[in-house]
């Protein structure tokens, strides 16, 4: 199942940030996932992980909950820092039926 559900990700995400790069590879763990990902003009591909991850689905938003995220690029890794103390550690996309994988696998935020 963790195969498809990387699939189904990996098909909402990689249309997103064509003009980035691609993720190549999307792995799912226990509350985490990793992403190698070729940035446009790199030579070398970069690691990137969350881990603790939930979801919460809050005004038609699907809201993806972090607790830490890191890349194995420092400058990425100041970007990181710089987004998540911007969005709260959140990111958040239309709640639509295609992110419905990572509502299977993933816990659902607990109310606060």
């Amino acid at each position: 199942m963790g195969n498809f559900i990387s699939d189904q990700i990996l098909k909402f995400l990689n249309p997103r940030i064509v003009g980035i790069g691609i993720i190549e590879t999307f792995e799912l763990g226990d509350a985490s996932a990793v992403a190698t990902v070729r940035l446009h003009g790199e030579m070398d591909t970069v690691r990137v992980e969350l881990t603790g991850i939930s979801w919460s689905v809050e005004a038609g938003k699907f809201r993806i909950h972090y607790a830490t995220a890191t890349a194995s690029k420092l400058w990425i890794q100041g970007i990181l820092d710089l987004l998540a103390e911007k969005n709260g550690k959140v990111l958040s996309f239309p709640d639509k039926l295609s992110l419905m994988p990572v509502k299977m696998l993933f816990p659902k935020q607990k109310e606060a």
